[in-house]
Parts: C-alpha cells; sequence; structure tokens
C-alpha cells in the first residue's frame, strides 16, 4: 500500500533525506519515532501520486496531515484551539494551533492504520482542507 518513507535529517544548514521503498511498519515506526523536532523533523508517507501522508513536529506532539481523494485531511484533537505550540517542522519552526497538534500514541495509532488500510481512522477527528 505504502510505495515509500523518507525523513528529513537537518546538519545545521544541510538537508538529508533518507527514503525506503516498499516499507514494512517497523520501517514506519522506526521513521516516526526517530521525530524529535530538531535534527528530524518530517516523515512524508507515498501511497500514490495522489495519496500521501506526512508527520512533523516532535519529539511531544505532532501534525499529521494526509492527502487522499483530492482532499487533505488534518488530525485534529479534543481542544479548543485556543492555545498555539511550537514545532519544527520540515526544519522550519512555526506556531501550530493546539488542536492540531497530536501526541505520540494518538499520531501513531492513525499512521499504523493508515499504513494498513489507506483510509482515515474514523474514531478519530478531521479537518477536511
Amino acid at each position: 500500500m505504502i510505495n515509500s518513507i523518507s525523513i528529513d535529517e537537518q546538519n545545521g544548514t544541510t538537508f538529508n533525506e533518507e527514503i525506503v521503498m516498499n516499507p514494512t511498519w517497523a520501517d514506519s515506526l522506526r521513521f516516526l519515532r526517530k521525530l524529535d523536532g530538531d535534527k528530524f523533523t518530517l516523515v512524508f508517507f507515498e501511497v500514490s501520486d495522489t495519496g500521501s501522508a506526512l508527520v512533523g513536529g516532535g519529539p511531544e506532539y505532532f501534525v499529521v496531515s494526509i492527502t487522499m481523494d483530492e482532499h487533505i485531511y488534518t488530525l485534529m484533537n479534543d481542544k479548543q484551539g485556543n492555545s498555539e505550540i511550537s514545532l519544527v517542522i520540515g526544519g522550519q519552526l512555526g506556531n501550530y494551533c493546539d488542536n492540531i497538534c497530536i501526541e505520540l500514541i494518538p499520531m501513531l495509532e492513525v499512521l499504523k492504520y493508515f499504513y494498513e488500510t489507506g483510509k482515515l481512522h474514523e474514531s478519530h477527528q478531521w479537518k477536511k482542507e
């Protein structure tokens, strides 16, 4: 189902990317657990030309977006969105609304379901962009 995964690696001003073709869930989990909001800040799952998932941030909070059927879906939590959390995603520091900053366990649950089925985990909240 997943064609490839990649993770960024920031070394000062140098950017490297590690790619795994036809990854196992163990490969995916290894990349996701590397997200530290410093050296490793973005994991990209490629499903097809029109389907993908992005996970950025770490180590405590993550932003998850899944693209499918020409729409972007962002994982939401139960917070009201009244404050912001600073995260580094793709090597860039930004402030993100707290209602899209997801903790490790729900992030892993959603990505494992996406890895196995190619679908959104329906017991979680999604914002369609």
